[in-house]
């Protein structure tokens, strides 16, 4: 008994075979004699794999980064510095804070008036300078004091001591005050009690114009979020000269939210107390999206997300399972830069991960805070920061590693063989240009370092120099050389601007162009008969190709033009010929000599493609015959034959059963033949029915009742004789 499968499966005929040949016939005349080069598809599927993969990763990096990227981060960053930095009507500018007892007044109408409120029963009000702007919790100084004993050259150092109010030493006794808050608290340095995340992400220094100064150290007093109650603090520091001369640099943290973006800004506000007399400030504003979460995340980043978690795991299984089975491979640059991908990918991630934890729990705490409670927004701030940084450094090493994929392009392979051949020489050069620029800058510095911004430190003098090297002549201005003199100023203007400028420039170009050329001749020099990656794909996804070019109606069709096969076709090679002789007789304008060994070695080429191109002719020609034929005979099958494509002479009748159809008539022949043996008609019936039965037939039954007819046909003419002998025997 028949399983069940193989009772369902297909029977397949004459004209299924003839179909899958005439597939498999004109897939072999896309291929060609150099397309069976195993070693050449197997580094260009290779290729492929790595394409799809790096592509993937490419894109959906480019996608993040570009698509679901924010405009109005930057004008809200900018809103909010030109509002803190310039005067309005209810503020005071922080450009016009010059000394140190301005702070006060700034601290009053700009960060205590415009955020907040003397109503008790409502939250904070909306800044005055913009309605949709909020300020969270309260407003945090921070006080970095001078020791007083500090001289020299050396960093400044900042005293931790316990002080009293005025800063009297901590050893007095106090009488009880009647205030709202501890008054002891800014007269004590900050708590080493620091969190995890604040120990790795604030525990750096901020590099002013005069010092570094830490992020952990320090005085702090925090404001409170009414405004009547920040005035009393603000009012208790000024009686007990909180900010005085030994003040080194005081510290403005709070962080913005606005509600119609969606954006919180985390502010800092840097005022240093320079010894020569003034204060400068600067303003550092990271504007961040931090409400998104899994609850909140709308569905077309969700899918995002999604997609970029299934290309990392992609990327993963691409890059460990080889690593897995052959350890070695990890000795190969580009394997380092694969797994430098992936743990930048699943860093980026993490940081992601962890800000939203962050901040989820910092929104929490700022539901249940007290009123002198600053919530501290910089964490997750800096780990966008840092998850920014990581994810351009990842974008870089993907844009490099699909660098090395496009190799497969001639122009790719160009650059890369000229980095190659030319990078000795660049490197020389290069030492060359930044040893005159480090020069120029020593003289820059010297000479106008004291009276010009642009000069005031070596490396602000190289940023110059370098600007001005590449073109960009705005950011020199040539009266900044002239501190010494004019004609010093223009000596120095005119050397530089032609040493470095324009001589070691164009020859750092030059150097470039003429190894570029020489790649480029290697490459035509060492360049094989082979099919590009671009014949490898045509042939590799044809089926891929043609159903698009079905999807899209993009099939290639004939079209006659009003004229004929054989009048297209020799249309065509007429044209052919006479581009042919056009290009003859071009060259014989422009012929230039060529040197003997060059002709012998361009003609063994061209004779050597020529025998190519003629192999593959004749593959073609055979191809295209075999195509024909195989077209002919399914045509034939679809007209002559039944529905199975059976022609006549090739029924479902069994072979071995027609050869004994034709023993069982013969019996009946011969049971006839003894009972009418003067019909010798019924012979010739018989053999006349057989005869073309099995006429033109070639196979081996057919054969054997052929010989069986022919033996009865010879016997016809002697039964007949013997039929008109025995007739005229009875007669006489």
């Amino acid at each position: 008994m028949a399983k069940p499968d193989e009772a369902q499966a297909k029977r397949h005929n004459r004209m299924d075979y003839l179909n899958l040949r005439l597939r498999s016939l004109r897939s072999q005349l896309m291929i060609t004699e150099r397309h069976r080069n195993e070693k050449l598809n197997l580094k260009y599927r290779t290729i492929v794999h790595e394409l799809w993969v790096y592509g993937k990763v490419f894109l959906i990096h480019l996608f993040l980064n570009v698509a679901l990227d924010r405009d109005d981060l930057y004008y809200n960053y900018k809103s909010i510095q030109t509002l803190i930095t310039y005067n309005t009507t209810s503020t005071i500018g922080l450009s016009h804070v010059l000394f140190i007892h301005q702070l006060y007044p700034f601290i009053e109408h700009t960060l205590v008036n415009a955020f907040l409120s003397d109503d008790h029963h409502s939250l904070n009000a909306n800044w005055v300078n913009s309605n949709s702007t909020k300020l969270l919790g309260v407003v945090r100084m921070r006080l970095l004091r001078n020791t007083g004993e500090q001289y020299g050259l050396n960093d400044p150092e900042f005293t931790e001591k316990e002080y009293s109010h005025g800063w009297s030493p901590s050893y007095f006794d106090e009488p009880y005050t009647d205030k709202s808050w501890s008054i002891y608290l800014p007269w004590l340095p900050m708590e080493d009690k620091h969190t995890f995340w604040e120990k790795i992400f604030l525990n750096i220094k901020q590099y002013g114009f005069f010092a570094a100064y830490p992020e952990l150290k320090g005085y702090v007093v925090t404001l409170r979020d009414k405004k009547i109650d920040s005035i009393k603090v603000l009012t208790y520091l000024f009686q007990n000269n909180w900010l005085d001369g030994r003040t080194a640099a005081i510290f403005f943290d709070f962080t913005l939210y606005n509600v119609d973006a969606d954006l919180f800004s985390v502010c800092s506000i840097r005022c240093e107390n320079l010894p020569f007399g003034i204060i400068r400030s600067s303003m550092d504003i990271n504007t961040v999206s931090m409400t998104m979460s899994a609850e909140t995340v709308p569905w077309t980043i969700f899918i995002w997300f999604i997609a970029y978690v299934a290309v990392l795991l992609q990327l993963g299984v691409a890059v460990i399972v080889p690593l897995w089975f052959e350890p070695k491979r990890f000795k190969s640059f580009w394997v380092k830069v694969d797994v430098l991908i992936l743990l930048l990918s699943m860093s980026v991630l993490i940081m992601k991960g962890v800000k939203s934890g962050i901040t989820t729990k910092l929104l929490a705490l700022l539901e249940v805070a007290s009123t002198h409670d600053f919530i501290d927004f910089r964490v997750p701030a800096r780990l966008n920061d840092w998850a920014t940084i990581a994810m351009g450094c990842l974008i870089c090493l993907v844009t490099l590693r699909l660098w090395k994929v496009m190799q497969f392009a001639s122009i790719f392979q160009i650059f890369t063989m000229t980095l190659s051949l030319a990078w000795s020489a660049l490197f020389s050069t290069a030492c060359v240009i930044c040893i005159l620029m480090m020069a120029f800058g020593i003289v820059m510095v010297c000479i106008n370092g004291n009276n010009r911004k642009n000069f005031r430190s070596l490396l602000h003098a190289l940023a110059t120099i370098m600007c001005f090297t590449f073109g960009f002549s705005s950011h020199v201005d040539p009266e900044d050389l002239f501190s010494g003199g004019e004609l010093i100023g223009i000596v120095i203007y005119t050397i530089m601007a032609f040493t470095i400028s324009i001589l070691l420039v164009n020859v750092f170009v030059s150097i470039l162009s003429n190894y570029f050329t020489a790649a480029k001749a290697v490459r035509d020099r060492q360049r094989k008969d082979e099919i590009s990656f671009w014949e490898f794909l045509r042939v590799e996804y044809a089926d891929a190709i043609r159903i698009v070019r079905e999807i899209f109606l993009l099939q290639p069709s004939y079209k006659r033009r009003n004229r004929t096969v054989s009048e297209n076709i020799k249309r065509k090679l007429d044209l052919q010929e006479r581009a042919n002789s056009s290009a003859r007789l071009k060259r014989g304008y422009d012929y230039v000599a060529t040197p003997r060994w060059k002709s012998v070695i361009e003609s063994e080429e061209h004779e050597h493609k020529q025998q190519a191109l003629h192999r593959d002719r004749i593959s073609r020609t055979y191809t295209i015959a075999a195509i024909l034929q195989t077209q002919l005979e399914i045509a034939e099958r679809s007209i002559f034959g039944d529905k199975d494509g059976n022609l006549r002479s090739e029924s479902d009748e069994d072979e071995g059963q027609i050869y004994d159809s034709l023993l069982s008539e013969l019996t009946i022949l011969k049971e006839k033949w003894t009972i009418h043996r003067r019909r010798p008609y019924v012979l010739s019936e018989f053999t006349a029915k057989w005869d073309g039965s099995v006429y033109a037939s070639i196979d081996l039954p057919y054969k054997r009742i052929r010989q069986e007819v022919d033996r009865h046909h010879l016997a016809q003419p002697i039964l007949q004789q013997w039929k008109l002998d025995v007739e005229s025997a009875a007669l006489k």
